[in-house]
């Protein structure tokens, strides 16, 4: 268990004892039979918040909360005067054991709940054949990573990708082995890139890089580390070639020197990748 679940835990536990003995001890003089019900509040919200386990440790820890102070009333003539202790050791007993079920099962759907949204989440993020970023999540990051450069006067740098000839690889190899392709450069674009900078789908065989606080020089470098990566990559052919070799064009862009908004900045890293097309390809261009 992590610390802060740890903690949380805890927490949970000295509650749900506060909770449980300011509702007898306000009850008491009317008896504990209606009022025990108001403990379905922290075993609903325990389901909500930390799924089954919270259920478990906010009921085990009201239960205890129960027994020690019929334990320490026993022997109180009040007590007997408020109340008949069999029926209300049945009665919380039978009534604790009706919440903590009815709360597993709101934790059990709670948790499957979560676990959909998430999994929908990060559909809506990601491309689904290279598990990279998608082009509407890129668009948003970059306008906020532009904003972050203009507020800590800092070089925002923009790497285009694309594979070269690589419609006549799908044309001669078939589909399945582009995707292939795909997904093999995808996963080393990631490798060859830091935790903070977003790598993305761009469409078809394109890819992009936005490297944050990251000069010109440097970001030539990571399109560098890239293409000679995917240099010596090897890929499925046929009978006739069993293995193929790719390899991949790149044009560099820097903000706010080539460029004073985020979709200049596109439009340059682009040009800087078709002179690397038109000057022979597998090579890297700086945007003039």
């Amino acid at each position: 268990m992590k610390r802060g679940s740890y903690l949380r835990s805890v927490l949970l536990i000295v509650l749900a004892f506060a909770f449980a003995n300011l509702i007898i001890y306000f009850s008491f003089p009317h008896g504990v039979i209606i009022y025990w019900t108001l403990y379905v509040v922290p075993l609903v919200i325990a389901a909500f918040v930390y799924d089954v386990y919270g259920v478990a440790v906010i009921g085990l820890a009201s239960v205890g909360a129960i027994s020690w102070w019929l334990y320490s009333s026993i022997s109180s003539p009040e007590f007997y005067r408020a109340l008949s202790i069999q029926s209300s050791i049945v009665e919380i007993v039978v009534g604790v054991s009706i919440f903590l079920l009815v709360g597993s099962i709101l934790g059990v759907l709670s948790k499957k709940q979560k676990k959909q949204q998430m999994a929908l989440e990060l559909l809506s993020v990601h491309d689904r054949l290279t598990g990279l970023y998608n082009y509407s999540y890129f668009l948003d990051r970059m306008e906020e990573e532009k904003k972050r450069a203009d507020r800590y006067e800092k070089e925002l740098s923009f790497i285009m990708l694309d594979i070269d000839h690589f419609k006549h690889y799908n044309d001669t190899y078939g589909h399945e082995q582009g995707n292939v392709v795909l997904k093999k450069i995808a996963k080393t674009i990631r490798e060859s890139t830091r935790d903070v900078d977003i790598v993305s789908r761009y469409g078809g065989e394109e890819f992009v890089v936005l490297l944050p606080r990251t000069p010109k020089k440097q970001a030539v470098d990571v399109a560098e580390r890239i293409r000679k990566s995917v240099e010596v990559l090897e890929f499925p052919g046929n009978k006739e070639q069993p293995i193929v070799k790719k390899a991949i064009s790149g044009g560099v862009a820097t903000y706010p020197h080539d460029s004073k908004d985020a979709a200049g900045l596109v439009v340059k890293a682009d040009e800087a990748l078709y002179e690397a097309k038109e000057s022979g390809r597998n090579k890297i261009c700086i945007a003039s």
